[in-house]
């Protein structure tokens, strides 16, 4: 994270006043990378070290865009002029934040420009093939009031390199001997996908994160390894994890979750079958969370035949169906079923669901489907999301 300092000091001040801020705020946040003339930075911050600097600031704020945060101290009259230049913001409609550098804190800088509460990290883009999930990020803010904070893949490869391998190792241990069978995967695989794990948890820390979604086939060749097992434990801890950058999708994992409580499955649409008045689909993917299954095997990624694919068991009975998408994320596709198993095939991805719905769903997979991944819970929820899409502004289509 790229800090940019915007010293201001009245001219009659000796020293370096305005360096002791720095250091002090080295010292309480020591991964920021602070700068102080670089163009290119992530969050400006003003240091208000004396009074008198009120039109220093105001001579220079509209090079930078809103939240301001001023950062001031007890001596030289750094609040009182902060006070100032916040009232003026105020004045002008402008959001202006205060924050005292003997007290200050990563998630007291990042707030301000992260208003609200729910957040999602965008870990890399989104797949390339995802032509028809692409939305503006800021989208995501104003229809379903939560936050994307895009973070760079290349992050998470790096954090890769300095995570515990004694934990890892502990984590894969018990992993695979709860597995009821494991195929052509030893310990060294497991572990490197718990390593990806802790390095993707120590992301969501450092950004106080509830969601991600990840650019997961990015991280295949440079960690010789896969997401699954990653994504798998965060979804488990609470935090809803989407594969391959996918965040249409990953919305609709968090909606069901929380009409639900249950955890959410992230499928492709792999085979639609006809059968009398019945659809039977069948949705498949290489991770799920392990407290939305009765039993796993492990095996190999499908696509690459590396890493480590969680082939869990979906239990039998109710479940429900559900899609966000459209031109503005305002189509809103959702069916109750019945999950009654699939058979498995080596051809597909590791977990494989087939859940049998009415018929006159066909028109919308074959028609006017909103994408490839569809998300399924256990039990049935149509109505809950149902009064989400009021909330959403949603139109439900089928």
């Amino acid at each position: 994270m790229r800090v940019k300092i915007i010293g201001l000091r009245s001219d009659e001040t000796k020293g370096s006043i305005v360096k002791e801020f720095e250091e002090a705020l080295k010292e309480r946040i020591p991964d920021f990378e602070i700068v102080t003339e670089e163009k290119t930075f992530d969050i400006p911050l003003f240091v208000i070290a004396t009074g008198g600097v009120e039109n220093q600031f105001k001579s220079v704020y509209k090079e930078y865009k809103p939240p301001y945060i001023l950062m001031y101290n007890e001596f030289n009259n750094s609040l009182p002029a902060s006070i100032e230049i916040l009232s003026f913001l105020n004045r002008e409609g402008l959001k202006g934040t205060l924050i005292d550098v003997n007290r200050i804190t990563r998630e007291e800088i990042l707030k301000p420009f992260n208003p609200i509460e729910e957040k999602i990290g965008l870990i890399g883009k989104p797949s390339d093939w995802l032509i028809a999930s692409q939305y503006p990020l800021e989208l995501y803010r104003e229809k379903f009031k939560i936050n994307v904070i895009y973070i760079p893949i290349e992050e998470a490869i790096e954090n890769f390199k300095n995570v515990s391998e004694v934990e890892a190792k502990a984590l894969a241990f018990k992993l695979i001997n709860n597995a009821k069978n494991v195929f052509n995967i030893d310990l060294e695989e497991v572990t490197k996908g718990f390593k990806f794990y802790l390095s993707l948890r120590e992301i969501v820390k450092n950004y106080n994160l509830n969601y991600v979604s990840v650019r997961c086939f990015d991280i295949i060749k440079p960690l010789d390894t896969t997401g699954c097992i990653a994504l798998s434990k965060l979804t488990d801890e609470g935090f809803v994890a989407g594969c391959e950058g996918d965040l249409p999708s990953t919305i609709s994992m968090i909606l069901l979750r929380k009409v639900s409580t249950k955890t959410p499955f992230m499928g492709n649409v792999s085979y639609i079958e006809e059968k009398e008045d019945s659809l039977f689909v069948t949705l498949a993917h290489c991770t799920i969370g392990l407290s939305a299954v009765d039993g796993y095997n492990l095996r190999t990624h499908f696509e690459t035949d590396k890493g480590v694919g969680i082939e869990g068991f979906f239990p039998h009975g109710p479940a429900t169906i559900l899609r966000i998408g459209g031109k503005n994320l305002d189509e809103g596709f959702v069916v109750e079923g019945e999950e009654i198993g699939a058979e498995f095939s080596l051809s597909r991805c590791r977990t494989q669901l087939k859940v049998r719905i009415a018929k006159k769903y066909a028109d919308y997979f074959y028609k006017k489907p909103l994408g490839n991944h569809h998300i399924v819970v256990s039990g049935n929820f149509k109505k809950e999301v149902q009064e989400l899409f009021k909330v959403f502004l949603v139109r439900e289509i089928a």
